[in-house]
């Protein structure tokens, strides 16, 4: 039997292509803004594309907010994509700064500007300038895959415990997979990251990150 899993549709966008991977790794998947459907889910998916502004504080201090962390209280299999697993921490200095739900202790940092590619072993010629936002493919350790990043903003987590993958761009080494009891999180968007993306969601649903 399919597992049921909810998907928010907080307005945060790229539902579409997250709910045809969870569907293409067996989950049924249930769309809601609803917070009682949210706060009674038996696994819940909470994705996000965009920023931290206003709608992320109506999110966090509204009953959506509330109906997430009922959720994860109730230590039912979590995950947060991108902007999903950013609003799990204390805030973002995003947009002048904003909170986040506080559910794990940290901040997301914009990454600084300026920053450089290393060169290759054996180029002496000069280095080339990074933009930002991250966008593209990147490796992520220690797994050794690639997976699809998007995102001008990452966390830097309090409690290095959490942090299960890293991944660097440019001088900045950041998180790319947070663990925490039944709490996961992922600055990569695995419903962009092909096959790798489809292990990764696959094995949140069959409790491979406990």
């Amino acid at each position: 039997m399919p597992r049921q899993v909810v998907l928010l549709d907080a307005g945060l966008g790229n539902l579409g292509s997250v709910e045809r991977a969870l569907a293409q790794v067996g989950a049924a998947v249930l769309r809601t803004s609803d917070p009682e459907v949210v706060a009674a889910a038996r696994t819940l998916v909470v994705p996000g594309q965009g920023a931290f502004g206003d709608h992320t504080d109506e999110i966090v201090a509204g009953p959506l907010g509330d109906a997430i962390r009922a959720a994860i209280a109730r230590r039912v299999p979590f995950l947060g994509i991108c902007l999903g697993m950013q609003l799990l921490f204390e805030g973002s200095d995003e947009a002048g700064g904003r909170r986040g739900l506080g559910i794990l202790p940290g901040r997301a940092r914009r990454f600084p500007e300026g920053m450089t590619e290393p060169p290759p072993p054996g180029y002496d010629g000069p280095s080339r300038p990074l933009k930002i936002p991250h966008v593209g493919w990147n490796d992520v350790s220690p797994e050794g895959e690639h997976y699809y990043f998007v995102h001008s903003y990452y966390v830097e987590a309090a409690e290095a415990d959490h942090v299960r993958w890293t991944c660097t761009y440019g001088d900045v080494t950041f998180p790319a997979a947070v663990v925490h009891e039944n709490i996961v999180g992922c600055q990569f968007h695995p419903e962009k990251s092909q096959r790798a993306g489809l292990r990764f969601l696959r094995a949140f649903l069959l409790g491979g990150w406990k």
